[in-house]
């Protein structure tokens, strides 16, 4: 018989509303924040290594999962996959 299974696991997100939250990213993440001011707008970089760094976009969600990895969700996904459990 087969069988469906979903996967089972949290993650803690901060959307990056605009330039005035940026200091509650960088407390999220805990690790060195750049803001860049570009033709599009303003975005950040998480720098992990020099070689590894996430970028986030006005109106995205840095997600954190519970072994500390980083990574970037828009709010749809974050809508369609999860379903919040603190307000």
């Amino acid at each position: 018989m087969i069988k469906r299974f979903r996967e089972k696991k949290y993650i803690d997100a901060v959307q990056f509303q605009n330039f005035e939250n940026i200091q509650e990213v960088i407390s999220f993440v805990g690790i060195p924040v750049t803001a860049e001011f570009g033709a599009n707008g303003v975005q950040l970089r998480i720098i992990r290594s020099p070689f590894n760094v996430v970028i986030v976009k006005i109106g995205e969600y840095v997600a954190k999962t519970e072994d500390g990895t980083l990574g970037v969700i828009t709010a749809e996904d974050l809508a369609a996959k999860y379903d919040e459990v603190t307000s």
